[in-house]
């Protein structure tokens, strides 16, 4: 009686081995990348939200003829914004949520102390500033706020 072999099916240890060890070494190459763009895409969520709520306050501002409030914390990418006097959290950024939300980011404003922008029932503010935002490896925004209540994202200094 003749018997077939039959081809062994599957992979040597040393073959596993080579493979495992060539999808580490792409793993240490893609994760520092990886964790660089998520703090990006969280930095960049962050400079498009200030742009939002300063013009929502603005919008509110002229719609309700009332005075409208932000309240820039001094360098520490926070502010507060409040209708008649009562704070509107959807429109505010409190330091719990800059840390549980933008864990590597900071904040510089002209004059370094803590501002108040007034927007007017015409829809102005009073004072200018300029706010810089930096990502944790090293990306910068700048953010110049108008007298007129709009605010510039300074494309010029994304990298």
């Amino acid at each position: 009686m003749k018997q077939h072999l039959r081809p062994l099916r599957g992979f040597t240890l040393v073959e596993m081995m080579v493979t495992i060890a060539i999808a580490a070494l792409l793993g240490l190459m893609v994760v520092p990348n990886l964790v660089s763009m998520v703090d990006s895409g969280k930095t960049s969520v962050l400079v498009n939200k200030f742009p939002q709520d300063v013009a929502w306050a603005r919008n509110q501002a002229v719609t309700t003829q009332q005075p409208v409030t932000i309240t820039l914390g001094a360098n520490t990418c926070t502010w507060s914004t409040s209708v008649g006097g009562t704070v509107s959290a959807e429109h505010s950024l409190t330091a719990s949520q800059l840390a549980a939300s933008y864990p590597n980011v900071s904040c510089t404003i002209t004059g370094g102390t803590a501002q108040t922008l007034t927007f007017d029932s015409q829809g102005f503010i009073n004072t200018a500033p300029t706010i810089t935002v930096t990502a944790a490896h090293g990306q910068t925004w700048t953010l110049q706020v108008l007298a007129s209540g709009s605010v510039i994202l300074n494309a010029y200094t994304a990298s």
